[in-house]
């Protein structure tokens, strides 16, 4: 059954497709009466000046006296950036020589990883917290990393940085105050070269109408006490948590907060602190930071996850009627958010204005390799979208997957292989969309070849053996490098603890699911 992309491309449906404090502690408190509870957690001593309870960027709103957690976002990656651009009708930058610019970079994990998976480009992570840019410089020598440099300061008020080809900012713009959101969209527009990509995460709205109060309950609650922000954001939380428990109507009748609070009680009161006691939180409609992003010359093209750019794959199939009539990206960007109560977006910018092309498109397809990278879902034949169920059955799936699995590889090499002679181009690059859609295969930076691990495995770069070596002495993310995918991965910690000690030659007995997982790092050029 044929439908429309949001911005004219067609697309064809696949077959069939319709925290904190200790146990004691924690234990004590589920055992008190609400009510008993309660008194406590709203009489605790409070301070008349909530300045003195966190410290924020004078210029930005920012927390700066806590530092962040750690993180990985693939989505971040220019491989996945291009493909957004690419899918939606764009031409993308290159992705071999480019300059790369992260705006709020954290400890450097995300940055770092990709700075070893492109050698031959450079990089350039800013953050504000000086805690943040000393571990991620510290790691760069230490991992002998020369193509990535980090800064610590505003990126306003800093020595200029170049010019880049991406500039991503991963939750930020929903962080800091309204004239800096207008500054970082500037920024991005001046130092992006055109054509550039530039990536926004940020809050979004409708889906935190309904959840902004228990933030803002948890928030007062924290700055009314005395100390430190992780003891005031634990207390806020426990404030909710007993609301809740009393049975309070905003839980019962708002299963979205109640939804949150129990993320936030597993995401524990660093994360609470970052996320939600910023000066200036605030989460924003699609049109908004659409038309601020204009205002720099900066056009949306796309967003992140990738099935969100098809309307027969985001609109839930009893409002199909009502979007068959809507006309033009912007509206349908915005009208789609409230029907699916969108709480985070990831956007996808470019400089200047550019003609979208169906045949930027099918040339990207075409010549862009696609493999599996080790980490998708057990193969089932299908793939459930939030609104949508994609099977992939039939002898055209079947060829495909089966090449893929020998390594990554294009279309057009598809194309060339005896069991798709005579299936027209436009059927394999559907079949390969949908894969692509449904996760079951990524975008590659080059094409790669299944490989047999040998008997001592040696891993290839210096990033890789200071990655697992930290990994398993500190509480550190382990994000491998993969030069094929042009992106980081998560190994398993079965995978790191059997690198681990290869690396310092020991046996490791490997079984046939070890084997498996060690075959796939070869091919991701992980294994030399």
């Amino acid at each position: 059954m044929s439908s429309r992309h949001p911005l004219g491309l067609a697309s064809t449906r696949a077959a069939g497709a319709g925290g904190g404090g200790t146990a004691a502690h924690a234990q004590a408190k589920s055992q008190a009466p609400a009510s008993t509870l309660i008194d406590e957690l709203v009489t605790r001593p409070s301070l008349h000046c909530s300045d003195s309870f966190v410290r924020v960027s004078a210029s930005s709103g920012y927390v700066t006296d806590v530092t962040y957690l750690r993180g990985f976002r693939n989505d971040l990656g220019p491989t996945r950036l291009r493909m957004c651009a690419a899918i939606n009708g764009f031409q993308p930058p290159g992705q071999e020589s480019f300059d790369y610019c992260e705006v709020g970079c954290g400890f450097g994990d995300t940055t770092l990883a990709l700075a070893a998976a492109f050698p031959r480009a450079r990089f350039v992570g800013i953050d504000l917290i000086p805690e943040h840019v000393e571990a991620a410089s510290r790691a760069a020598r230490e991992a002998e990393l020369e193509n990535v440099r980090f800064v610590a300061g505003d990126f306003e008020s800093m020595a200029d940085p170049g010019t880049f080809d991406y500039v991503v900012a991963h939750g930020v713009l929903s962080w800091i105050a309204p004239q800096k959101r207008k500054a970082l969209a500037a920024f991005a527009s001046s130092k992006l070269r055109a054509g550039g990509l530039a990536y926004f995460g940020y809050n979004a709205l409708p889906g935190w109408a309904a959840v902004e109060p228990l933030r803002q309950l948890i928030v007062a609650r924290a700055e009314s006490l005395p100390g430190d922000p992780i003891s005031g954001a634990r207390i806020g939380l426990e404030l909710a948590k007993a609301l809740r428990t009393s049975g309070a109507r905003y839980f019962e009748r708002n299963p979205a907060a109640a939804d949150m609070l129990e993320r936030l009680e597993q995401a524990g009161p660093t994360y609470i602190v970052h996320e939600y006691m910023n000066a200036h939180w605030v989460p924003m409609y699609f049109a908004q930071v659409a038309a601020e992003m204009a205002a720099s010359e900066l056009f949306f093209v796309g967003q992140l996850p990738l099935f969100l750019n098809f309307r027969d794959l985001s609109i839930p199939a009893s409002m199909q009627q009502f979007f068959a009539n809507v006309s033009g990206r912007l509206a349908y960007e915005g009208l789609k958010d409230f029907a699916l109560n969108t709480f985070f977006r990831s956007d996808v910018f470019m400089k200047g204005a550019a003609a979208r092309s169906d045949e930027t498109t099918r040339a990207w397809l075409l010549s862009t390799p696609f493999g599996m990278a080790g980490d998708e879902p057990p193969w089932t034949g299908e793939a459930q979208l939030p609104n949508h169920l994609l099977r992939f059955r039939g002898p055209i799936f079947d060829a495909i997957l089966s090449a893929l699995r020998q390594g990554a590889k294009s279309i057009a090499t598809l194309l060339a292989r005896p069991e798709l002679a005579g299936v027209p181009e436009a059927r394999v690059r559907e079949a390969v969309l949908h894969l692509l859609i449904g996760g079951v295969v990524a975008p590659f930076a080059s094409p790669t070849e299944a490989k047999t691990p040998e008997a001592r495995v040696r891993v290839a770069s210096a990033y890789n053996r200071y990655v697992i070596a930290r990994a398993l002495s500190e509480d550190v993310p382990a994000i491998l490098a993969s030069t094929a995918l042009g992106n980081g991965i998560r190994p398993t910690k079965a995978q790191l603890i059997a690198l681990a000690a290869q690396l310092g030659e020991l046996p490791v007995p490997r079984d046939a699911d070890m084997e498996a997982r060690l075959a796939k790092l070869a091919e991701l050029g992980v294994l030399a």
